[in-house]
C-alpha cells in the first residue's frame, strides 16, 4: 500500500523529470499575486494620486537639496555632541530595558497562551483576546496615557513599550510552542518528566532560534518606537533630532540620524554573532 508520501512523490516526479509546474503547489501563489494585483487596482481608483503633479515637482528637489546642503556646510555638526550620546543612550536604555521586561512578562504568557502546554485551556482564548487589543492601540497611546501617571522622562516610554511588546512576544511565543508536535511532548512526559521539565528541555530549546529573532526585531523596534517617543517628552535621541531640525541644524540632525543608523545595523550583527554562537 503506497504511503502519502509515496503519492505526492509520484505526483511530482514522472517519468524519472521532476514537474517544475505543479498546480497544487503554484495555485495558491497565483492566487496570491492576483488577489494583491486586484487589490492594489482597487486602492488607486479609490485614492487616486495625482501622478502629473507629484512629476511636475520633481524639479523642485535639486533646489531643495542645494539649499539644504547650504545649511548643512554653515552648521557645525558636533556642537553639544554630548548631548547626543547623552540622548542616543537614553534611548539605548528605553528599547532594552522594555525589551528585556515584555520577553520576559510574554514568555510567561505565552505559557498559558499555548494550546499544547498550557495547564488551563480555557485561559489561552481569554488572553488571546486580550492581547489582541492590546496591539491594535499604537505604543503613541499607550505612552501618552502612562504618561498622565508618570510623568515626562523615560519612565512612560518604558511602560508603555512594554505594554504592547508583552502582548506581541506573548502571541509569537505561543505560536512558536504550538508547532512542537504533541507526539514530542507526550514521549517526554512518559519518561516521568513535569511540565516544567518538559518545557526548559524540550519546549524552549526548540523554540530559542525564533525567540532570539524577534527580540531582535523587536529590539530594533522599540528603538526606533523610543524616538517618536522623544516628540510627546519621553526623551530619548528623537527628541534631540526634532530639536535640531526645528532649529534648522540640519548637519547636527544627520550626526544624530547617523548614530542611529551605525547602532541599528551593529544590533544586527552582534545578534547574528550570538546565534552562531549558540548553534541555532
Amino acid at each position: 500500500m503506497k504511503t502519502s508520501g509515496n503519492s505526492q512523490s509520484n505526483a511530482v516526479i514522472r517519468r524519472g523529470k521532476i514537474m517544475l509546474h505543479n498546480p497544487a503547489y503554484t495555485r495558491p501563489l497565483t492566487i496570491f499575486f492576483l488577489a494583491f494585483t486586484a487589490i492594489t487596482i482597487v486602492c488607486l481608483l479609490f485614492f487616486p494620486f495625482d501622478w502629473m503633479q507629484i512629476v511636475g515637482r520633481v524639479g523642485n528637489l535639486k533646489q531643495a537639496i542645494a539649499r539644504m546642503g547650504a545649511i548643512i556646510a554653515a552648521d557645525a555638526p558636533f556642537d553639544n555632541f554630548q548631548h547626543t550620546l547623552r540622548s542616543f543612550f537614553e534611548s539605548i536604555w528605553v528599547a532594552v530595558l522594555a525589551t528585556i521586561y515584555s520577553a520576559i512578562f510574554g514568555l510567561v504568557f505565552a505559557v498559558l497562551m499555548a494550546r499544547n502546554i498550557t495547564p488551563l485551556k480555557f485561559i489561552s482564548p481569554v488572553l488571546g483576546a486580550v492581547f489582541t487589543l492590546i496591539r491594535s492601540i499604537p505604543s503613541f497611546i499607550w505612552v501618552l496615557m502612562v504618561l498622565v501617571s508618570l510623568g515626562f522622562g523615560p519612565a512612560p516610554g518604558i511602560t508603555g513599550l512594554c505594554i504592547v511588546s508583552t502582548a506581541t512576544f506573548a502571541r509569537l511565543f505561543s505560536h512558536s510552542f504550538e508547532e512542537i508536535g504533541p507526539e514530542t511532548l507526550e514521549a517526554i512526559a512518559s519518561t516521568g518528566a513535569n511540565r516544567t521539565k518538559v518545557f526548559f528541555a524540550v519546549v524552549l530549546p526548540s523554540s530559542m532560534t525564533s525567540i532570539i529573532a524577534w527580540m531582535t526585531t523587536s529590539l530594533e523596534g522599540n528603538f526606533r518606537a523610543s524616538m517618536m517617543l522623544g516628540l510627546v517628552g519621553a526623551g530619548g535621541i528623537g527628541y534631540a533630532i526634532t530639536a535640531a531640525l526645528a532649529a534648522y541644524r540640519y548637519a547636527k540632525a544627520l550626526v544624530a540620524i547617523g548614530i542611529v543608523i551605525v547602532f541599528t545595523f551593529a544590533v544586527e550583527i552582534i545578534f547574528n554573532k550570538i546565534k552562531e554562537k549558540l548553534k541555532i
